[in-house]
């Protein structure tokens, strides 16, 4: 009887251990498949990431492109390219060759546009205008050399 029981208690550790074996293999192969769509969301993530940078800096060119053949006034530049700069998260050394959109932005960010410009009294209207202008020509050759600079942040940046 010593010997059945020894056999029982042999053939049960066994089970046991082919039950946990099974066990531990499919939650290796679920930690692997976790890891796989893991990967392919990060890759698919860093693909969009890619081609928003892509075309952040594409735009970047255009509209420096556009101001600088006078097609796109100084203050919807500043602000466009700004903003699209932010994006960007720039290291500050990099972005400090591009203060002057910050100087300027800060002072141009509070005036009316769209509907509540167009509510606006010409008089009042007029003031802003002339404020703008007088913000643009302080800045003009800065943020032309600016815009210069932004052209080839395109080739600048991906190199």
């Amino acid at each position: 009887m010593n010997s059945w029981i020894l056999y029982s208690l042999a053939l049960a550790a066994i089970v046991i251990i082919a039950v946990l074996a099974v066990i531990a293999w499919r939650l290796q192969r679920q930690v692997r498949q976790q890891e796989q769509l893991r990967e392919q969301a990060q890759a698919a993530y860093d693909q969009k990431t890619e081609a928003r940078r892509a075309f952040v800096l594409q735009s970047l060119e255009i509209i420096s492109t556009n101001v600088l053949e006078e097609d796109l006034n100084l203050t919807e530049a500043t602000i466009r390219c700004k903003i699209l700069l932010d994006s960007l998260e720039l290291p500050e050394a990099e972005r400090q060759s591009y203060q002057v959109l910050d100087q300027v932005f800060d002072q141009v960010q509070g005036f009316d546009t769209h509907q509540a410009r167009k509510d606006l009294t010409p008089a009042e209207r007029h003031r802003q205008d002339q404020r703008r202008e007088e913000i643009e020509s302080e800045f003009e050759a800065a943020l032309k050399d600016c815009f210069t600079r932004l052209q080839q942040i395109n080739r600048a940046t991906v190199q």
